[in-house]
């Protein structure tokens, strides 16, 4: 049971290296992009919130269940212009 357990833990380290390094390297490059290389990566936002300043927050969330009952919200969010181009990100 152990061993299953360690499997695990090490599987899930895994995919979340490699499912957030995609992210990574979009939000590296992507300031100064259009919001729309996002969804055409990544499909439609969880939420879409204003800015406050003429522009909107575009969230993308997901929830990784990591067993026994528990796990964590993962999110990303770029902050657009009224233009729809990206200006910061989280």
């Amino acid at each position: 049971m152990k061993s299953l357990s360690i499997k695990f833990v090490i599987l899930l380290l895994l995919v979340l290296t490699f499912g957030c390094s995609s992210i990574s390297e979009l939000t590296k490059d992507g300031i100064g992009q259009p919001i729309s290389t996002v969804i055409d990566r990544y499909g439609p936002p969880s939420r879409v919130a204003p800015d406050g300043m003429d522009g909107s927050i575009y969230i993308w969330e997901h929830w990784v269940d990591t067993g026994y009952g528990s796990g964590h919200l993962w999110s990303t969010a770029y902050w657009v212009d009224s233009n729809g181009i990206i200006y910061g990100w989280k």
